[in-house]
């Protein structure tokens, strides 16, 4: 009598209250083998594997087709996550198994690449449509737990989760596969020296990782729509659990799997209006309190977040002969192309381009001088366009306060979300911001009433001085390729100065740089906020030309395309990822006009240019050159770089 007594004197029955309880932990369940898998990859290999997600949703798409083929679930549940965990083992021969030793930002770009090639291959072969997976007869209907009848299949998943979760920790910590790995993680020199190929244990962990997202799928599968979107949502809870629990830590993803569960349950059914921030609400608690998260360890590997290079490209000089003519050219071009091989809206799409070029570039002043990996830099794009949009809607249309209200909200937005994340480095860097970027497009779908929802915010005009219209495709050209080239020297003079000195020795070696005097939870969180404020920009311009904007420009596929152009152009140069972002609109415009599936074509361009051209596209001019002329490698040599801002003023080393 007394559990009801208490469970009345908050308003509770105790049925529902054990109903509660029994759904959170089926939907633990999920979550702790989403998770735990995404963990166990990370943890022995270091590989923020953002291609987990579509594991989960092959997982689900195979069972539909052993079952529809054979009929029976229960072979569905044992052949499909087999046969995923032998793709993965494939993917992992072919991408991740020759870039191990690089940084974790190359890992994140493959990945992803990969994310996109199977998503649209399995549209190809499943299509796009919702499909649904029938209860097996054998589990249908409920069942007596106490005083409730509950369903069977989900008592099933709560049974069938825990027995997986289990085994594989059983695994770990008592076999000699386990034993091995444990010591992999742990020192890698170590091991390869009593004569164990690491590698291949890699392989076999990255396939233990896919069985176990691929068995969650399968599980989710008879109680949630099958579609090619599944996967994302499957990425985020994992991104999720594995932060709170701890980056690596199979534990903590069970703890965390289980707190996630219940608490999103409980939000569902009291306050339904915050269940989708549920995720966000528990991460941002725990790295404010304990930032590694609940069961984790700071930095498993301290060199793992480290983003250097053997060779330095240096940005090139605006007073250049070859960039003065190129954009001598660029002035010109809309004069005499639309008197001859361009229309308006090829006008349009170089003005776009220089727009992605803007975002590329902010995200190559905090990733390729800084080295962190920001995976929610669609946050300022989306905070930009919103912030012109929502201007333009209440106060006024001019765009010189659009601008100013872009840099100013996006700076701030920045700022605090580096204050919170300061004192992380690398991956965990990396999952604060893809987090914040999420709920931030959380809040722009849900808050309808002041940013549109999910049908957006349409505005009239943006004008200039209060008579241009800056949203008029000729006037939007030149206006970006000012901002654009004005940026870019901004940019320059902020990294060869004594400051952009300090953020690189922060790349190369936090623990020294902050040995040496420097404040580097200071200079992380300023360098971010100038990032976050020349992201802005570029969101403002989008939104100011296409005079639109919707919850889509904050989604995390936004982030991921911006890393694509850095890394295509080339990380750490400033110049190349301007040359990256407009070469990703090129392509995205081409591919699809001729494809329909043109984002497998542009994921297996990601993958190529990650795995044989890391420096980007810009070295192949340097590799060009050297070729033709035969001199020695034009590429600056790291330890000689010169402490230059190119333009004839030296930068001394602050005190």
């Amino acid at each position: 009598m007394i559990p009801d007594v208490h469970v009345l004197a908050i308003g509770i029955s105790t049925e529902r209250l054990a109903f509660l309880i029994l759904n959170g932990l089926a939907l633990s369940m999920l979550y702790i083998l989403i998770a735990s898998g995404f963990a166990v990859i990370f943890g022995i290999t270091d590989v923020l594997n953002f291609a987990h997600g579509i594991f989960y949703m092959l997982g689900a798409y195979l069972a539909l087709t052993v079952v529809d083929a054979t009929g029976s679930f229960f072979l569905a549940l044992f052949l499909a996550p087999l046969a995923v965990a032998g793709i993965g083992v494939l993917i992992e021969r072919l991408t991740l198994h020759h870039i191990y030793d690089r940084s974790p930002l190359y890992h994140v770009l493959i990945t992803f690449g990969v994310l996109l090639v199977v998503t649209d291959l399995v549209e190809i072969v499943w299509g796009t449509g919702t499909q649904f997976f029938q209860t097996p007869d054998a589990l249908s209907g409920a069942a007596t737990v106490g005083p409730i009848m509950y369903p069977r299949y989900r008592l099933f998943t709560i049974v069938a989760g825990a027995v997986v979760a289990l085994a594989t920790w059983l695994l770990f910590r008592y076999s000699d596969f386990g034993l091995i790995v444990r010591a992999g993680a742990q020192d890698q020199g170590t091991v390869r020296l009593m004569g164990v190929d690491i590698s291949k244990y890699y392989t076999l962990v990255f396939g233990l990782g896919t069985l176990l997202a691929a068995i969650a799928g399968v599980l989710a599968a008879p109680f949630l729509s099958v579609n090619p979107e599944m996967g994302n949502g499957a990425l985020i809870v994992a991104f999720v659990i594995v932060a709170i629990g701890g980056l690596g830590s199979f534990g903590g993803s069970i703890v965390a799997g289980i707190i996630v569960g219940l608490a999103q349950t409980a939000a569902n059914t009291f306050v339904p209006e915050l269940s989708g921030f549920v995720f966000y609400i528990l991460l941002l608690a725990v790295l404010l309190l304990k930032p590694e998260g609940i069961l984790g360890a700071y930095e498993i590997r301290d060199q793992s977040a480290k983003l250097s290079y053997d060779e330095t490209i240096p940005p090139v000089n605006l007073t250049d002969r070859k960039v003065l003519s190129a954009l001598f050219v660029l002035l010109l071009l809309p004069f005499v192309g639309l008197n001859t091989f361009m229309s308006m809206y090829g006008v349009g799409l170089v003005a776009l381009m220089f727009v992605w070029g803007i975002l590329a570039l902010s995200l190559d002043t905090v990733t390729g001088y800084t080295g962190l990996i920001s995976f929610g830099h669609a946050a300022f794009y989306g905070i930009g366009g919103y912030a012109v949009a929502l201007g333009t809607i209440h106060v006024t249309n001019s765009f010189l306060l659009g601008l100013v209200l872009a840099m100013l909200f996006a700076g701030i937005v920045a700022w605090l979300v580096g204050a919170v994340s300061a004192r992380l480095s690398g991956l965990y860097f990396a999952v604060v911001t893809f987090a914040v970027a999420q709920m931030l497009y959380e809040l722009s779908v849900t808050w309808s009433d002041f940013t549109g929802g999910s049908n957006g915010l349409a505005i009239d005009r943006v004008e200039l001085v209060g008579v241009i219209d800056v949203s008029e495709t000729l006037t939007f050209y030149y206006v970006s390729l000012a901002l654009l080239v004005g940026l870019y020297y901004f940019a320059k003079r902020i990294m060869y100065s004594p400051f952009g000195l300090q953020l690189k020795a922060i790349r190369e070696s936090e623990r020294r740089a902050a040995f040496l005097g420097y404040d580097t939870n200071k200079a992380k969180r300023r360098i971010f906020a100038i990032s976050g404020a020349i992201g802005g920009v570029a969101g403002a311009l989008f939104v100011t030309h296409q005079t639109f904007t919707s919850p889509e420009t904050l989604v995390w596929i936004v982030s991921g395309d911006a890393l694509f152009a850095m890394i295509l152009g080339g990380v750490g140069t400033l110049f190349g990822p301007i040359i990256g972002g407009a070469v990703l609109i090129g392509l995205d415009q081409i591919l699809t006009i001729y494809f329909d599936h043109w984002r497998l074509i542009l994921g297996l361009i990601m993958i190529v240019i990650v795995l044989f051209a890391p420096r980007g596209l810009v070295s192949f001019y340097y590799i060009a050159q050297e070729l033709v002329s035969g001199d020695r490698n034009p590429l600056v040599d790291r330890n000689a770089e010169i402490a230059s801002d190119g333009d004839g003023d030296s930068a001394k080393p602050e005190r």
